[in-house]
Formats: C-alpha cells, sequence, structure tokens
C-alpha cells in the first residue's frame, strides 16, 4: 500500500510541474504590429478599413503559445544584424511551436499569412 502511495504522490508531482511550465500566467506576452504583407492591398477597393487584431502570443522559455484560432502562419526570426536565423511553418489549428533551444538573445519575429504581417520582439534565454 505505501509504493502505490508512493507512486500516485509521484505521479501528481510531476503533473502539477508539467501543467505549472503551461499555465498562461507564467509566459511572457508579445506585443505585434500589424501591416499588410503586399502595401499595394491598402489602397484597392473593399479593402477593410478597421484595424486588425492580431493574434495573442506568448513564449515560455522555448516554447511560443498562439491563443487565438488562425489559419496558419509562416514563423520568421531575425537577428540584429537582419540575418533570418530560424524559419517554420506553423499550420492552422496548431497552437504552439517549439523554437531551436541553441537560440539566445533577442530577436524579431515575425508571424505571417496570406495578408498581414504580425511583427514584434522576442527575448530568449
Amino acid at each position: 500500500m505505501k509504493k502505490v502511495f508512493v507512486t500516485f504522490l509521484l505521479l501528481g508531482v510531476f503533473f502539477c510541474v508539467k501543467s505549472a511550465n503551461d499555465d498562461p500566467q507564467q509566459q511572457i506576452p508579445i506585443t505585434l504590429t500589424v501591416s499588410y504583407t503586399d502595401p499595394s492591398i491598402g489602397i484597392r477597393p473593399g479593402t477593410p478599413k478597421s484595424p486588425v487584431e492580431p493574434p495573442y502570443v506568448t513564449y515560455l522559455d522555448h516554447t511560443l503559445y498562439i491563443w487565438s484560432q488562425h489559419g496558419g502562419f509562416s514563423l520568421t526570426l531575425i537577428d540584429d544584424n537582419d540575418n533570418v536565423v530560424h524559419q517554420t511553418y506553423i499550420p492552422a489549428g496548431v497552437q504552439y511551436a517549439v523554437l531551436p533551444a541553441t537560440l539566445s538573445g533577442s530577436y524579431t519575429l515575425i508571424l505571417s499569412d496570406d495578408t498581414y504581417l504580425y511583427t514584434g520582439v522576442i527575448d530568449l534565454e
């Protein structure tokens, strides 16, 4: 009986630690600005004039969380020398992306879809 109790205790601690890492209150929000992927889109008839709300994006360690529904994003990280250091695609419905653990420092984060660019800064340790 003692072994069963210890086993359940250890499993409980494991799941508490795991869920604490996924806690949105510990994650760092990223402020994103919005622009068109093609600047000429903004002058076409029928183009919405109201601003687009950027997705709510946070990160913790090297995991990027997207809390908004989306149709898929291209994710690009650019360093201070304007070099692309990481690029990937986040399919529709996927709410997180794991960034390479080898990256550290401040990067420009660009999420893009067919119409909009969402740009912000991410500081990885």
